[in-house]
Formats: structure tokens, sequence, C-alpha cells
């Protein structure tokens, strides 16, 4: 590895993990209850739907997971009270999941953190350090998303 690549990889494991953690203990400091990162993302997908119902394979397409990891989140989500299982009229085989009250305090807590960590970033960049920024960003989004799909 040169320097840059030594430098570029450094930096996106250390924002990476920083991110995370940074996101946890926003959570956690917001809510009475423990919740993590995985469990916040899940829930975030099920309220992400139309009329808050989804069906566990609509969750697990939008997360790119496995069938059997989404069910088992989802029903480890359950057991915590944060959403509820229905059977889907249409197809009794299928279920919809949506979020229970307690399933959308913590969705709402973790748009809230969503907004402000981005309006306290925005604050910290000028003008052409936001557009390079996006640049560099899109192009490195764009990059990962063709490894996955490839």
């Amino acid at each position: 590895m040169n320097d840059f690549e030594a430098q570029l990889n450094h930096m996106l494991v250390e924002t990476f993990n920083t991110i995370l953690k940074y996101e946890e203990v926003s959570l956690n400091s917001i809510l009475d209850v423990p919740v993590t990162i995985a469990e916040a993302h899940m829930i975030e997908a099920v309220g992400a739907h139309e009329n808050n119902k989804a069906t566990v394979s609509a969750v697990a397409s939008q997360l790119k997971v496995s069938m059997p990891t989404a069910t088992v989140a989802l029903k480890k989500l359950e057991s915590k009270g944060f959403i509820a299982k229905v059977p889907c009229m249409e197809d009794g085989r299928r279920a919809i999941v949506r979020l229970t009250d307690a399933g959308m305090r913590i969705n709402r807590a973790h748009q809230q953190f969503h907004k402000r960590m981005v309006r306290n970033i925005s604050r910290q960049l000028d003008g052409a350090e936001k557009g390079a920024l996006l640049i560099a960003l899109t192009k490195l989004s764009d990059f990962f998303k063709e490894k996955i799909d490839a």
C-alpha cells in the first residue's frame, strides 16, 4: 500500500467505526431502552414502508440481508415489543410487520440523530468543501454498490 492508500484505509475504517459508535451512544442517551445499531436500522426499514406495513422479504431486500437474517432479527424485535407481526390478508403464508408505539419512538429518535449529525457536519464545511465531499462520497458509494451488485 502506498501512503495515500494506507491513509485512506485508516480513515475509512476509523470513520465507519466512529460513526457507528457515535450513533449507538447518541441513541442510547436519547432512549431509555438499549437498542443496537442493527436493531435501529431494522426498525427504520420496517418504518420506511407505506402505512408502516412491510413484509419480511421487503425488509431483507431493503437491507440487503438474507431472509433468515431478517427473520431472526425481526423475531428479536418482536420479543422486545418494537414490532408486531400479523398474517397477510392476501397470502396467509406471509406476515406483515409493523412498528409498535415503542418501535415508532425508536425510529423517530434514529431519524432525529441522522438529521442532527448531518446538520452538524454541514455546518463545519464551506460551499466548496460540501461539493467536494458529496462528489467523493458519491463515487465511494457507487464503488461499493457496484461490488455488492456484481
